[in-house]
């Protein structure tokens, strides 16, 4: 899997020093004597990938009188703890007022940037709606401020006065950006706008001008001031905050800077120069490192220091504390955090392959707090005996409160649904830690910009009546699921088992152990080439003819890479075309076990068992080169395919499938854009396989990307995304080792089940139409182009209930009756196997 920058990168916005509501303690109440028993049955049976089951148990539980026994762990298997209130579906960069009664979020882009202000004291109620961003809330109350972007000057705004009433803080003509709070006032970056190479740091106070807090030259950014604005820190930067007058502004419009400790970056390789400054005495001292952080009373400052292999965690009092040595080593340290009063830090460090937290006393004792596979970063207090940390890798993290007197750790944030997950990507506390604002994808919509903006009352527990309502949701719809996708494998079920009974785990691993002993497979790496040989072997000796698609990116080893090819042509329409595929090549530093080793092993051992049984339409399996360098074997593959006008109906990519060391769960993601093929991949797992499976939508920065390109919404695959809990992604350590066979074993027979689904039965429907006249709804399509497609069948209904009316024809058209603007369209296929298309093609009356 490609590390690219365009990946979701996850921020925590964290105001250090919070001090969390009583009520919100999270050590979980111990179980009631004899409850061990029946809760033991729900868990084995949701652990078992047996969801029905589990939450009909769980039902019986939470209707039981022992229902209040069972509330903490029963909300906690199946979403959130706390009272969890979702503000809008679509918004970015959240923000909340000290007292937890406000909250804002952005929406739009550029011009039409927008924030919302949300009300949250009761049912969530917007009560302003502002031209532009930044808005940042005061350390108290409920007061606001921003930057107006008609005129790029300071307003701000009382909210608890129940008004939205914007006053303006003069600041004459300097250009501003990265306003944040202090007591009593603001503070700003700023330039004069006949030279916007110097931008200093200024605080000012409504009916008073501004002051300079800094004189030294340069463009200042990052800056962390403390409440008193006594001290601060920022860095200098070589380019401009500010556009020469004339041109268009490239400040004016950014986002406030977290006060009181929100710093804490990658401090891993690098480093950077802050300057540290005394306020009153107008002194300055440079300091060498990285992620720097500030407590939120303003008496300390640490931050991270790297020289070669070592890494050293230092601190110093923020005015005129000498430096000191926190720990130094070998082992990585990253995002430093201190309490409130800077008696405590907080940081994340490397213990062989994973990050773990950690907590330094003013003495020098440490205390490990956490000991897990998954990476554990990004802690912040919020409070003297409270943190917030993150848990995963950056693609798939999930918030943690820790409680440090007792060690216990609760989980903050979920999605609420058994298969679909997803990041969250932001959170932040109020100033008096009883709400926390996240936002995350709660859909599992990973690819289009709307984000989820929830807030998450941590004094306020869920009830048994909400979670009892919570697994009947839940249930009902894995019910539904299982019915649905039952019903459609029946007709070629017993072939199914009959070529996923033919697997083997020692195949697999025989494929994968010679794959790994190439060590890096990188287009760079001898590897690369020994790999195309022995993949272009194995897919012969399965009775295959395979094609090697050799091409010459320039920074491939002897200027030659290439895809590997083979195809199982179709017995009925073999101009129809199903593509599975898996990259075979690593990153250059490691042999890359399971990125994507383990894809391409359980891609071959699908080839292998399907190879005695073609299929009605054909299946092409793909071996792509150059993944780690550019996704180049795919883009390769689709150009060719798309030249040579391949009729490309459908694609599977599996990408990093193996890893599974974090627990006993046989488990992998759908990664897809298309949801039809999505329900039939969970279908394989359920009926076919001991494969338990989840969703993301999910497709940018892999090589299924290319096909999306191509062909559009025809997309899905398994890979470990967002499930992605291996520490060693992209390192050396990625190794055989850490590989669970029997996962990968089980993917195979998920992706043979699919494509013998997907080679079996209609494609979607192409050119949809309806047309609206006096007499009703004229619906028209292409006929498809499968052979022995008997009828079709047309659905229609609300957005909330699109499939609630059908009706069969034999030919491609209907009449439906008069509908209203926004009825959703919906038509499928069914052949003489009784098999029904893998998806709606789908259109709306306007």
């Amino acid at each position: 899997m490609r590390n690219r920058a365009s990946l979701l990168i996850l921020t925590a916005i964290v105001t250090a020093g919070l001090v969390i509501a009583t009520a919100a303690n999270v050590p979980q109440t111990p179980p009631a004597a004899g409850s061990d028993a029946d809760w033991r049955e729900v868990n084995d049976a949701w652990e078992a990938g047996h969801y029905p089951d589990a939450l009909q148990k769980l039902q019986a539980l939470l209707k039981s009188p022992s229902a209040p026994q069972y509330l903490e762990r029963a909300a906690l298997l199946t979403g959130e703890l706390f009272t969890t209130t979702e503000i809008t579906t679509d918004g970015r960069n959240p923000a909340i007022s000290a007292d937890g009664t406000f909250v804002s979020y952005e929406t739009g882009q550029a011009a039409s940037l927008k924030t919302a202000i949300v009300s949250i004291a009761g049912a969530p109620k917007t009560v302003a709606t502002l031209d532009g961003g930044g808005v940042v809330f005061a350390r108290q109350g409920a007061r606001y401020a921003r930057l107006r972007p008609s005129d790029n000057q300071i307003v701000v705004a009382d909210l608890a006065s129940g008004s939205t009433a914007e006053r303006p803080i003069a600041t004459g003509n300097l250009l501003k950006t990265d306003l944040q709070w202090i007591d009593g006032g603001l503070v700003f970056v700023g330039s004069e706008p006949a030279d916007v190479a110097t931008a200093q740091i200024y605080r000012v106070a409504e009916g008073g001008a501004p002051e300079a807090l800094t004189k030294e030259p340069g463009s200042k950014a990052g800056a962390i001031v403390d409440p008193a604005a006594r001290a601060l820190v920022y860095q200098t930067v070589a380019q401009p905050r500010f556009a020469a007058p004339g041109a268009d502004p490239a400040g004016g419009r950014g986002r406030g800077g977290a006060p009181g400790g929100a710093g804490g970056g990658r401090g891993g390789r690098g480093g950077n120069t802050y300057t540290l400054v005394n306020v009153a005495a107008g002194t300055t001292r440079a300091i060498g490192g990285t992620a720097m952080t500030m407590s939120a009373d303003g008496s300390s400052v640490a931050w991270v220091v790297r020289d070669g292999d070592t890494y050293t965690l230092k601190r110093a009092g923020s005015l005129d504390g000498a430096e000191t040595v926190v720990r130094t080593g070998a082992a990585r340290i990253d995002a430093p955090s201190l309490s409130a009063d800077g008696s405590q830090l907080a940081y994340q460090l490397m213990t062989d392959t994973d990050w773990e937290i950690y907590i330094t006393d003013r003495a020098g004792a440490h205390r490990r707090l956490t000991r897990d596979i998954q990476h554990d970063v990004l802690p912040r207090f919020i409070g003297p005996d409270r943190l917030i940390g993150l848990m995963g890798e950056p693609r798939h993290r999930r918030s943690q409160i820790y409680d440090l007197a007792s060690g216990s750790r609760t989980r903050l944030f979920a999605n609420n649904t058994v298969r679909t997950i997803s990041p969250e990507y932001i959170w932040v506390p109020s100033a008096d830690g009883r709400r926390i604002v996240i936002q995350a994808d709660r859909d599992g919509d990973t690819v289009s910009t709307e984000r989820g903006v929830s807030v998450v009352d941590l004094a306020q527990k869920v009830t048994v009546a909400d979670v009892l309502a919570r697994v009947q949701r839940q249930l009902a719809v894995e019910n539904e699921l299982r019915a649905r996708v039952t019903k459609n494998f029946a007709p070629i079920a017993d072939r199914v088992r009959q070529v996923v009974g033919k697997a083997r785990i020692n195949r697999v691993y025989d494929y994968e152990k010679a794959l790994f002993d190439f060590d890096s497979k990188h287009v760079s790496q001898p590897g690369n080439a020994k790999a195309v040989a022995y993949l272009e072997q194995a897919y012969r000796s399965f009775g295959y003819e395979p094609v090697l698609q050799s091409f010459s990116p320039p920074q491939a080893q002897g200027n030659q890479t290439a895809n590997v090819v083979a195809t199982l042509r179709g017995t009925e329409n073999p101009e129809l075309i199903y593509v599975v595929s898996s990259h075979f090549d690593s990153v250059a530093v490691g042999p890359g076990a399971d990125d994507d080793t383990s894809g391409t092993a359980a891609l071959l051992e699908a080839a292998r068992i399907l190879a005695a049984t073609p299929q009605p339409a054909t299946i092409v399996f793909a071996s792509f080169t150059g993944e780690e360098a550019g996704l180049l074997g795919s883009r390769e593959f689709v150009r060719r395919a798309a030249a040579d006008k391949w009729n490309v109906v459908g694609a599977l990519n599996n990408d990093m499938i193996g890893w599974g060391s974090e627990g006993a769960r046989i488990d992998n993601t759908i990664r897809y854009s298309n949801p039809g093929i999505k329900d039939l991949q969970h279908g394989a797992a359920f009926l076919f396989t001991d494969l338990i499976t989840y969703d993301a939508k999910y497709y940018r920065g892999t090589d299924a990307a290319a096909f999306y390109e191509a062909w559009g919404d025809i997309v899905g695959g398994i890979g470990s995304y967002p499930v992605l809990a291996n520490p060693n992604y992209h390192q050396p350590t990625d190794l055989i080792e850490t590989m669970n066979f029997k996962q990968i074993t089980e993917t195979a027979k998920v992706t043979a089940a699919t494509l013998m689904y997907l080679a079996s039965s209609p494609s979607r429907v192409k050119g949809l139409e309806a047309t609206v006249s006096g007499s009703g709804v004229s619906v028209k399509w292409t006929a498809s182009p499968e052979r022995g497609v008997q009828q079709y069948i047309v659905a229609y209904g609300p957005e909330t209930d699109p499939l609630r009316t059908r009706v069969t024809v034999a030919v491609p058209q209907a009449t439906l009756p008069s509908l209203p603007a926004g009825t959703q369209i919906a038509v499928k296929a069914v052949n003489a196997r009784g098999l029904e298309g893998w998806d709606w093609a789908r259109t709306v009356i306007r």
